[in-house]
């Protein structure tokens, strides 16, 4: 018997076995209740998904892998023009906050937990609208990463009633450790209002899935109004496919030209991500709350190329860090027995409306909406010193208009990173980019990953530095993607007036950059030292304000003993 095939048979044991262990257990009620008027929703972010890993884009290897997702996607309404940030934390807290990323945040400084970044304090986020205008049931499950440096910025203390999962960007997908100031490791592990303890040390994707299907199960058993079910928010936000690329070994299938073992390793950690989208929409089906779901997926920004990541956006330029629609065109669709019901002809279908990450704030506000919640626009009115929201609802245009691109927007910002930005290494200063359909104009070197991947990538030719060797746009590029969606053709020389009228109005988007750096007060620290202890090498927020803190006996001691560092 050959290895892949035995390989292959260890893996659909282990499948059954671990839909055995998530079906399970909780003996649901007789009588069911009433549907909400409103959508349950099931929101999935897939962490650094490329283009290309994703199954609906034509990848036969990744399709294979993730026959669940696949099957979704051509159930639902593929979102075609989809754009996000270039990377993590800006992209979420674009979403949860409602405002275009060069509004809230264009870094990841929050990878250590006492910066501020992430969304203002001041910014109402979306579980809380949902609370507000449809009493909705809110949970997070997986990854945070809008900010954690006080309690005030958990998520439990911005709209959700149930957390569980990691504050930062990134850790190891089996201990849940990553590391802080001066390195130090911690273990980045959450739920509700306090680290959890105990529960470190299983594969990200076994726990989240896990998760998630216990919030689904309680869900259905409780929750009512009036024998009316209350509508449920689940966020849940997947650690996969983000690096360090790890999976359990069953899962490793080995893959020709694929010497280094990254793409092998990438479509591993799809695999277990498509069984734990199984067992999610497996529950929902069998707590009876499918029907009345709508499902949206995305990519929170495109595959990391570079260091054999794993990520591959072919046919598109660049990908995660570089402004190039390999970083910043999201594979995205949504699907659900909400769509179904409500526009079955869209089912099947492919949108090309051009939207953005950030209007699923309003999109998903809209359609969450109560008939006691009058004028939904109401509940935008914001504290002086943020900016407005930007989000856009879409549903109607994706509803009614999805083959027109400029149905809801026809300019979409995308970037400028300015010295108060401090944008990630390696983009730099002066990297920007703004859509006006069917134009787009990039600016700075993109990290020098302007770079096109192959249908087979990463393989055995020479992988990708950080930075990557591309030139980029130092003196502005400018492209028409409708005609060149893979960015191949500048045209900046051929068409000079319109380059220079974009020039213009990217100099107005760097100009408005709004960097959140409010910390609400919270404006003394423990040292990382300090936190480990007391924490017990938990990650956990380090930042108090000084009028509201009571240290623990363990730091009084330490101040005594002069071990505050």
């Amino acid at each position: 018997m050959s290895t892949s095939v035995l390989c292959l048979g260890v893996l659909v044991l282990l499948s059954f076995w671990w839909l055995a262990e998530s079906d399970d257990v909780t003996n649901f009620p007789q009588h069911s209740p009433r549907m909400p008027s409103q959508p349950h929703i099931l929101l999935m972010l897939i962490d650094d998904m490329g283009w290309y890993n994703a199954p609906w884009n034509g990848n036969p290897e990744i399709q294979q892998r993730m026959p669940h997702l696949w099957n979704m996607s051509r159930h639902g309404l593929i979102l075609d023009r989809h754009y996000s940030f270039k990377y993590c934390s800006p992209a979420r807290s674009s979403l949860m906050s409602g405002r275009l990323p060069f509004h809230v945040t264009q870094n990841n400084d929050n990878n250590i937990v006492t910066n501020p970044g992430g969304a203002d304090l001041r910014m109402t986020l979306l579980p809380q609208r949902l609370k507000q205008v449809g009493n909705y049931s809110t949970s997070l499950v997986g990854k945070w990463h809008v900010g954690a440096r006080s309690r005030a910025n958990l998520p439990t203390h911005r709209g959700f009633d149930h957390h569980f999962g990691f504050l930062k960007g990134g850790e190891d997908h089996f201990t849940q450790i990553n590391v802080d100031t001066n390195n130090v490791e911690f273990v980045d592990l959450w739920s509700q209002e306090a680290p959890a303890y105990g529960r470190n040390g299983t594969y990200s994707t076994y726990m989240y899935s896990d998760e998630a299907v216990r919030v689904i199960q309680r869900h259905a058993t409780s929750n009512r109004i009036n024998d009316e079910q209350r509508p449920l928010f689940t966020y849940l936000s997947w650690q996969a496919m983000h690096g360090p690329l790890e999976a359990p070994r069953e899962y490793h299938l080995p893959l020709p030209n694929d010497p280094r073992g990254a793409r092998s390793q990438m479509n591993a950690m799809a695999a277990i991500l498509d069984e734990g989208i199984r067992n999610v929409t497996n529950a929902l089906r069998r707590t009876g709350l499918y029907d009345n779901t709508l499902i949206v997926v995305s990519s929170d920004n495109g595959g990391w190329i570079q260091l054999d990541r794993g990520g591959n956006n072919f046919p598109l330029r660049g990908g995660k860090v570089s402004d190039f629609e390999g970083g910043v065109r999201t594979a995205a669709f949504v699907g659900g027995g909400y769509l179904e019901r409500q526009a079955p002809h869209l089912v099947g279908t492919k949108s090309q409306v051009l939207m953005h990450l950030v209007d699923w704030y309003s999109t998903l506000i809209g359609l969450g909406a109560s008939s006691a919640a009058n004028n939904v626009m109401n509940w935008y009115d914001e504290s002086d010193g943020v900016p407005p929201v930007d989000s856009i609802n879409v549903w109607e245009a994706l509803i009614s208009q999805p083959q027109n691109v400029t149905a809801v927007r026809k300019e979409l910002p995308l970037s400028f990173c300015t010295p108060e930005a401090s944008c990630d290494f390696p983009g730099g200063v002066g990297n920007g980019a703004l859509i006006v359909w069917p134009w787009k104009i990039i600016n700075g070197t993109q990290a020098g990953l302007g770079l096109w991947q192959g249908p087979v990538f990463p393989n055995a030719s020479r992988r990708i530095p950080q930075p990557g060797s591309d030139l980029g746009c130092p003196n502005g590029c400018l492209f028409n993607i409708k005609l060149d969606p893979t960015e191949h053709r500048d045209l900046k020389d051929i068409f000079p007036e319109m380059f220079n009228w974009l020039w213009s109005k990217l100099l107005d988007v760097r100009d408005g950059v709004y960097q959140t750096n409010y910390d609400g007060g919270a404006s003394t620290c423990l040292s990382v030292r300090m936190a480990y202890k007391r924490d017990r090498g938990f990650l956990a927020p380090r930042c108090y304000r000084e009028e509201n803190y009571m240290p623990p006996d363990m730091e009084v001691e330490m101040f005594l003993h002069g071990g505050l560092l």
